[in-house]
């Protein structure tokens, strides 16, 4: 899906950051501050192969549910646009504003539902599995997780030279 952006603060100095995002912020949650150049968790983005996938991103009936209900804010704010301008000879821009917003959100939910529907979403998930689970091969990144207060599957901690108790407790 496309991509977005996220907006914060460093924790460590303050400095506000936008970061350059897929859609649901997947990805590693350690992110590094251009600024001061520390290293700090930022829980919005989600290592999928631990957190799992945003149900909104698999789910294509989220979305048909939202374009109905704009669909429908769309329909009841268009006949009461046309009722005020042709009955009252006034017209509010809130109105107006509400169902060019309505209509434009429901194309855009229609669209998802549809993205997801046909399996797109499916194949970039595939990626963003294959991504985290490339991280997860890290020594290092695990550790960093578990010092964040990630618990990690053990699946992850086969063969990295400790096991899985005390990489857990380490």
């Amino acid at each position: 899906m496309g991509l977005s952006y996220l907006e914060g603060t460093c924790p460590k100095c303050g400095e506000k950051t936008r970061e350059q995002s897929n859609t649901w912020a997947y990805g590693s949650p350690i992110r590094f501050c251009p600024r001061c150049k520390q290293e700090y968790l930022d829980k919005r983005w989600r290592e999928v192969a631990i957190d799992g996938f945003d149900p909104k991103s698999t789910s294509p009936g989220y979305y048909l549910k939202a374009f109905l209900f704009l669909v429908a804010v769309t329909v009841i704010s268009g006949g009461w646009l046309y009722y005020t301008t042709h009955y009252k000879n006034y017209y509010s821009t809130l109105v107006v504003t509400v169902v060019i917003i309505g209509a434009i959100g429901a194309v855009a939910c229609l669209g998802l539902s549809i993205w997801i529907g046909l399996g797109f979403a499916a194949k970039s998930n595939a990626k963003y599995l294959e991504e985290s689970k490339r991280r997860l091969r890290d020594v290092e990144y695990i550790r960093k997780l578990q010092a964040y207060g990630y618990v990690i599957p053990s699946e992850y901690l086969v063969g990295i030279g400790n096991s899985s108790d005390e990489m857990q407790e380490s």
